[in-house]
């Protein structure tokens, strides 16, 4: 078995973190099917997260074979294709898989009959563009989708309304993925037994005065709160979709565009009594 075939290189830089428990998995179940099989796992670095590292303790116990790689120079996987035969049952040549072992470099040559590639977890980079920018959600630089906080809002998007979990996150095991799904269900069912909900007040606003109807902050506003209308000669926020996240207060060339609670002479208000806290008081 070769671990990380497709996980942790420059196209996918993540753990796919279920590769390693799979393959330990798989290979005590040979054992247990064959007790003298000889099962040889290749490896970067073993990761069977949390208590899931008795699985390996237990694979070394009974004999199955780790071997360390070094990721520059992966094994080396050669051999004949399959001997047809004609029953359905067929019959795998061997295949030879070369790999310097680290830390000494030495090389071994393994006849396998099996050889079991761990393949990386992908997320479908079509699908979940398109879904993004139908629901207005980021994804990160994976592919992946981003949620608003890992630690403070593990569940949620900033978009309110719209919850992820599973390998839509990323890539996790079958327990996790459930957990985070009663998580989100939660989030979801705690929204929908409101009666109303309220917005948040502070929201952007424009200045009709200072606007030139240039569509600037139309185009960068995530939430798709801003708008223009064709008998309005400024743009307009629809509040209760604006998230306050002062996107098109920074966008705007004319300085229209402001966020209340952090306008100009308010932000440069906290400046100052910030400065005056922090200088020392005058010696008498």
């Amino acid at each position: 078995m070769i671990q990380c075939v497709g996980s942790r290189d420059a196209a996918h830089p993540y753990c796919s973190r279920i590769c390693c428990t799979e393959a330990i998995k798989n290979a005590l179940h040979l054992k247990d099917l064959d007790l003298d099989a000889e099962v040889y796992i290749l490896y970067r670095d073993i990761r069977t997260y949390g208590f899931r590292e008795a699985l390996y303790t237990e694979a070394r116990r009974r004999g199955v074979i780790f071997l360390e790689y070094d990721p520059d120079d992966p094994p080396a996987v050669g051999g004949e294709p399959t001997v047809p035969r004609p029953r359905a049952i067929q019959r795998i040549a061997p295949a030879e898989v070369t790999v310097n072992v680290q830390p000494s470099g030495a090389p071994v040559t393994l006849h396998a009959d099996r050889v079991v590639l761990s393949a990386g977890i992908e997320p479908d980079a079509e699908a979940n563009d398109a879904l993004a920018k139908l629901l207005k959600v980021p994804l990160n630089e994976d592919g992946f989708f981003l949620e608003a906080h890992v630690k403070l809002r593990p569940l949620d998007f900033a978009a309110e309304g719209v919850y992820l979990c599973g390998l839509a996150h990323s890539p996790r095991f079958i327990d996790e993925a459930m957990a985070q799904a009663r998580g989100a269900a939660m989030r979801a069912a705690a929204l929908l037994s409101k009666d109303e909900l309220e917005s948040q007040p502070l929201v952007a606003e424009v200045s009709p005065r200072l606007c030139a109807a240039c569509g600037v902050c139309v185009e960068v506003c995530p939430y798709g709160a801003r708008v223009l209308d064709g008998d309005a000669p400024y743009a307009q926020v629809i509040e209760v979709l604006c998230q306050g996240c002062g996107a098109c207060v920074v966008a705007c060339p004319n300085k229209a565009s402001q966020q209340r609670g952090f306008t100009p002479a308010q932000v440069l208000g906290m400046a100052d009594m910030a400065l005056e806290a922090l200088t020392p008081n005058p010696l008498p």
